[in-house]
């Protein structure tokens, strides 16, 4: 099996309410595997704050939207530290990022949370490596509608600045699977789940 080179590293950071924006993440993450990325995928509350502010690979965002255009609960914490007003307002000038929302147009606030973290990231000094997506519920093909082009875009920005240092993986070869089930002591009731590298099967 292909091996990501791990100078070519990706921080792919998730808000999520009911799980779309985190299969949204590792779908990015599966792709960016095939293009020989090393990959992280976390939770927005979940990720050391302070690596974002010192990444030195790209980090991408994909954010959901719940109730009346509010964020999912597991960003809440990493956006409310972002709005902190002590933070020095070129303190991510050395970040290149991407945002993807997942919304509804059919609602007012269509993808607030995804608006306000990309203005905010770039308030800080951050520079977007491609403009917001915008996925939509409304559109006929789904959230694929906009997700697909915003990932050709992506990847296309990516690549000019990291070159494939090899062929794309193609999809007949899998990654490796998320976790393993051991058995202890022969006991099936005893099945023990333990979490690998989070790259899916695609």
């Amino acid at each position: 099996m292909a091996e990501a080179d791990s100078e070519r590293r990706l921080l792919i950071l998730y808000g999520s309410q009911t799980g779309y924006a985190k299969d949204t993440a590792y779908r990015i993450s599966r792709q960016a595997w095939r293009r020989h990325f090393a990959v992280s995928v976390q939770s927005m509350d979940q990720a050391d704050k302070w690596s974002v502010f010192t990444a030195t690979h790209p980090v991408i965002f994909v954010c959901s939207t719940t109730g009346q255009g509010e964020e999912p609960d597991n960003m809440r914490k990493f956006w409310r530290f972002l709005l902190r007003k002590s933070i020095p307002h070129d303190a991510l000038s050395g970040l290149s990022f991407a945002v993807f929302g997942l919304g509804d147009s059919s609602y007012q606030k269509f993808n607030f949370p995804a608006k306000r973290l990309y203005r905010r990231l770039q308030q800080l000094g951050g520079t977007p490596i491609v403009g917001r997506g915008d996925g939509d519920d409304q559109h006929y093909l789904g959230l694929d509608g906009a997700l697909d082009p915003w990932l050709q875009q992506l990847w296309a920005a990516l690549l000019d600045r990291y070159p494939l240092p090899k062929p794309i993986v193609p999809d007949s070869v899998a990654p490796d699977p998320s976790c393993n089930i051991a058995f202890a002591d022969g006991n099936d009731d005893d099945a023990v789940l333990n979490a690998n590298q989070a790259v899916l099967a695609a």
